[in-house]
């Protein structure tokens, strides 16, 4: 082994999506990456976030907290306001990369020298990743969690960033991705590279505790998720829940999170008369409170239009509950019948029936199995050893 590579790991993480002051869920699976790895390697992150407040913010403002365990560099800066549509967008592109600039010295101030780059979503923090690795000589790895690259999304678009999509891609070290579903919807845009690994999420510890049981008599259902109707459908699932409800009342249906679409999910609701002792809308819980309240949950229901693969279900069967969701993305990959039940993406008709043989106890499930089978995939040693693997192979 070469003295280069014999020195221990000191990796600098870049994150697209990340935890900040205004949205404390936001990205919040790549944060729990790094804490899988930061017992046994140095790391930091560092994260750009624009703020759309131009007159009250600070142009550029660093933020330092090792609350989590590492070093978290989050520089704030200002979006430009400035009527012409190509200077503000050069302008918002300057602001983005010296951002990451400040954030990346300040990180080196902290821990030194790093000998590897890790990439959590493309395309921007790509290039300078491979700044980094042209001028001075390291390697990175990337992360990608972004579903547009899914046929049904239609987003990932736009010349220049296929490009330098491209480049990033061919010349990492490693790339790893959640799903083999999405690691093929990558590669069919041509965005090759010799090592492609499947990376599970993370699941907090809190979801492996153990909760007072469902004692209200009633089957619970529980939907989770940001409330993005467009990809999310949670219009079709109050659907399915009016139905449901006028056919019998022995269940209850309770949504968990925000998002843009929340008070018209709400309003949808009202819309549609489902009877309030039916339906909760709890808003955002997070951590403690969102296992707990998961927890009291029979089933996990999504029934997502397009999906890659949302941490939720993971953290469902840590909680030894069954999920329903629709077949879409790289759910199929985890979900088989031992641990759920796959339906058709807007297919009310199947949420409806399969919802009612659940309740009528057509379907059994062990919960041991789906704990067992959360703690040996997505606990935070399981797969912090897989990405210490990952670096090492490289």
């Amino acid at each position: 082994m070469s003295r280069k590579n014999s020195q221990p790991l000191n990796v600098l993480h870049l994150a697209r999506w990340y935890p900040n002051r205004y949205d404390p869920m936001f990205g919040l699976f790549v944060r729990r990456h790094i804490q899988a790895i930061a017992p046994s390697v140095k790391v930091a992150l560092v994260y750009a976030h624009a703020v759309s407040h131009p007159k009250t913010e600070k142009k550029f403002e660093i933020e330092n907290s090792e609350a989590h365990g590492f070093p978290e560099i989050i520089v704030y800066y200002r979006m430009p306001d400035i009527r012409w549509t190509g200077i503000n967008s050069l302008l918002k592109s300057y602001r983005f990369f010296k951002a990451n600039y400040l954030g990346i010295k300040r990180a080196k101030e902290l821990q030194g020298s790093f000998n590897l780059v890790h990439v959590h979503i493309l395309t921007r923090l790509g290039m300078i990743a491979l700044f980094l690795k042209y001028f001075y000589g390291i390697p990175y790895v990337i992360t990608e969690h972004w579903s547009r690259y899914l046929s049904q999304t239609g987003h990932f678009k736009g010349a220049l960033r296929k490009f330098f999509t491209k480049l990033s891609v061919k010349n990492a070290s490693a790339v790893t991705t959640v799903t083999t579903n999405l690691a093929k919807a990558m590669k069919s845009y041509g965005l090759q590279n010799r090592h492609y690994f499947i990376l599970p999420n993370v699941i907090s510890p809190v979801f492996f505790k153990r909760f007072p049981e469902n004692r209200r008599g009633l089957t619970h259902f529980v939907h989770v998720s940001c409330f993005e109707d467009r990809s999310k459908n949670m219009s079709g699932i109050l659907r399915a829940v009016k139905k449901l409800s006028e056919q019998r009342t022995d269940f209850r249906f309770t949504f968990i999170g925000v998002g843009k679409d929340w008070e018209q999910t709400k309003n949808y609701a009202q819309q549609l008369q489902i009877p309030k002792n039916l339906i909760e809308f709890t808003g955002l819980l997070e951590g403690e409170n969102l296992a707990r309240q998961m927890a009291t949950g029979n089933l996990l229901v999504i029934f997502s239009n397009y999906e890659n693969m949302p941490v939720v279900i993971n953290e469902s069967f840590a909680l030894g509950i069954p999920v329903l969701a629709t077949n879409v993305g790289g759910i199929s990959e985890v979900l088989d019948s031992q641990k759920g039940i796959l339906i058709p993406p807007k297919d009310e008709k199947a949420l409806l029936s399969t919802c009612n043989d659940f309740l009528d106890k057509k379907y059994t499930f062990n919960i041991n199995h789906l704990k067992n089978f959360a703690t040996q995939n997505f606990s935070y040693s399981a797969v912090g050893q897989q990405l210490i693997t990952i670096y090492k192979t490289i």
